[in-house]
């Protein structure tokens, strides 16, 4: 294969059906959550390992191919926001503009790109507990968020701001952020607790004694 047909434009314009189908010929594992953008990304991946042992069998296709914009899928050219839990406490944010979008904030003299992110207390809710705004690179598509403590569901917002307005243009699904033990989460050195006789077994006190003795100074509130 000719290294300059395989590109990321090539493949977004694929359906995420054909990068699947694509992936199953050459033995790449696909997660059932698996996102499109992620699967690109690992098709790249593949092919530049493929060219770095000098194998060119990874045929994706020619470059008139490329010229078919009539085939793009349904979903490309949209506003679209999409949310992956990195772990617990970081949330991986990426997003898509639509040309007319992108082209109408290019023409302002002034916008700022915000994510802001919902707390919300169920799935169902339309309205957020609480909300806060960061603001994103006018020029990026993608950004680490810092979930806020002790919260649930969350979904993110795509907002763009003037001097005189704003508006939403895209907002994820709901994440909902794995939560621990209520016992375990609002455990303090000092502080009395009831541990069943099976929790006592695991040495969580002595654990707790010893954090105590060696970070005191990081505890203002314990008894």
């Amino acid at each position: 294969m000719k290294a300059e047909n395989m590109n990321r434009s090539y493949l977004e314009t694929l359906s995420f059906s054909d990068l699947v189908k694509l992936a199953d010929k050459y033995d790449v594992e696909i997660p059932d959550n698996l996102d499109r953008r992620f699967l690109i990304a690992e098709l790249l991946e593949l092919y530049e390992e493929e060219k770095f042992h000098g194998n060119e069998s990874m045929i994706i296709a020619g470059a008139d191919v490329l010229e078919k914009v009539e085939n793009l899928p349904k979903n490309y050219n949209e506003n679209e926001i999409s949310c992956v839990l990195r772990n617990p406490a970081w949330l991986f944010v990426f997003w898509n503009l639509r040309e007319s979008d992108s082209a109408m904030l290019k023409s302002l003299n002034s916008y700022t790109l915000m994510l802001r992110v919902c707390s919300l207390s169920s799935p169902d809710e339309q309205i957020p507990e609480e909300a806060f705004e960061i603001q994103a690179a006018n020029d990026s598509q993608e950004q680490y968020v810092l979930i806020p403590q002790g919260k649930r569901f969350i979904k993110v917002e795509l907002v763009y701001v003037t001097a005189n307005s704003g508006k939403v243009l895209a907002f994820s699904p709901i994440i909902e952020i794995p939560q621990g033990n209520d016992i375990m989460n609002d455990l303090q050195p000092g502080k009395m607790q009831d541990f069943t006789e099976v929790i006592k077994l695991s040495g969580v006190d002595t654990v707790l004694m010893s954090q105590y003795k060696n970070h005191m100074h990081s505890f203002s509130n314990t008894k």
